[in-house]
């Protein structure tokens, strides 16, 4: 519907919608090479993209993840490296979840690495790689504590030699293993210690591997032995600092999520507002009315007037932890105009009401949300130098910015002139 056509700026704010998550690119680029100066030379960066890089693109985000020091991408399904490569994405691929046997032959087209977590997989993956004529690419999950996929450690040994039988068709690039608590010194080095003994007594028996990898993000920061070969970084690539991180590692967040307010009211005192009548105004009140809810991410716990004690004293035993230093200040879940301000009564699917008495300037809202919890029916908007370039929208395609109208971040509309393409 959109391939080939130019739309007014009109055109651009109905297909982008009233509300839309920013993806800061430049930002994604620096944590990689952030991430990318804690390694050795010889350790590769695997950027993890799974669940569509933890919401905000992963197609986008692989590709600027390449290009700043990532030797490749991991992603959690075939479905999920699959639409890599139909994006044009040819860089190694590593998909965690072991494959299903109707997997075989469309990953093996497509030459992205699978994961194998049990003998029969093996060995059913080598019969459809000697059916297809090609030899698949793979690495052996190990169990080591994660109690999720893999050969328990204990039993690698044991399976070597029948996995090694089948290096005519499938090529053992690595093995890996999981952490249960990366960010917890001693369990990690526990479980390293169980992951390596079991690798050397497979490799004892004829099964070798080229890489070794085990940390994610918090074990690549908390136990740096455990970075091994390769580290498959998340989280931190998109600004999340894991526990414990020193403060010289600076991490950038790359997401906002922003919504314009659909009304302003101006609320007598004595006005309930919301599902439950939950919230009353204690006097006249000017409200927005933002057109975001649970469904787009946000938290169901409002931040205004606490009605249930529990959650009045979690919130102040976070606030006195944060206060002493054992814990972390907790954000704003909205803010306007560079202020924040309570959220009033409860959080609708998509209705959101806040208190902006206060608020100088009206304009869009900017809302603490998860970024993998905002689905795709949310506009992504792709920024680079600080304007926006292009976005994705719920219709699945690509909207791109000409630089004369690119609109500079925190501008109180989504971006003013598009010409759009379907994406590949």
């Amino acid at each position: 519907m959109l391939e080939g056509c130019t739309l007014s700026s009109e055109d651009a704010r109905v297909i982008i919608g009233p509300v839309w998550a920013e993806v800061d690119l430049d930002a994604v680029a620096e944590n990689v090479k952030t991430v990318r100066s804690l390694l050795a030379a010889d350790c590769c960066l695997l950027a993890v993209v799974k669940a569509d890089a933890y919401g905000h693109g992963a197609s986008e985000v692989g590709r600027v993840a390449l290009a700043s020091g990532a030797s490749g991408l991991g992603v959690s399904t075939l479905a999920e490296g699959l639409r890599l490569r139909a994006d044009g994405v040819d860089a190694a691929i590593l998909v965690f979840t072991p494959a299903r046997a109707v997997d075989w032959a469309p990953a093996l087209d497509a030459g992205v690495t699978l994961t194998v977590g049990d003998v029969e997989g093996a060995q059913e993956l080598a019969a459809a790689a000697a059916r297809r004529g090609v030899r698949a690419r793979a690495h052996l999950k190990c169990d080591s504590g994660m109690g999720r996929y893999g050969i328990p450690a204990a039993d690698l040994a044991a399976a070597a030699p029948q996995l090694a039988a089948l290096a005519d068709h499938i090529q053992w690039e690595g093995v890996y293993t999981h952490f249960s608590q990366g960010w917890s010194v001693e369990p990690t080095r526990r479980q390293l210690a169980r992951f390596l003994s079991a690798v050397a007594a497979a490799q004892a028996r004829g099964l070798v591997f080229a890489v070794r990898h085990a940390a994610a993000s918090a074990a690549m920061v908390s136990v740096p032995e455990a970075r091994l070969d390769m580290v498959r970084a998340g989280s931190v690539l998109y600004g999340d600092r894991p526990p414990g991180a020193p403060a010289a590692l600076v991490l950038r967040r790359a997401f906002t999520l922003r919504a314009e307010p659909a009304q302003v009211r101006h609320l007598p005192a004595g006005t309930t507002v919301g599902y439950g009548a939950q919230w009353r105004a204690r006097r006249a009140t000017r409200t927005a009315v933002l057109p975001v809810g649970y469904a787009d991410g946000l938290e169901m716990v409002p931040a205004g007037p606490y009605r249930r004690p529990r959650t009045l004293l979690a919130a102040l035993a976070k606030s006195l932890l944060a206060r002493v230093g054992l814990g972390r200040a907790p954000a704003a879940l909205v803010e306007m105009d560079g202020r924040p301000i309570p959220i009033l009564g409860r959080v609708g699917m998509q209705q959101t009401i806040v208190d902006c008495s206060e608020v100088a300037r009206i304009g869009p809202a900017t809302l603490q949300a998860r970024p993998a919890a905002v689905g795709r029916h949310v506009a992504r908007v792709f920024l680079r130098d600080g304007v926006a370039l292009y976005a994705r929208t719920v219709q699945d395609a690509v909207v791109r910015l000409p630089a004369t109208g690119a609109r500079p971040v925190g501008a109180p509309s989504p971006p003013e002139a598009f010409a759009a393409d379907r994406e590949a």
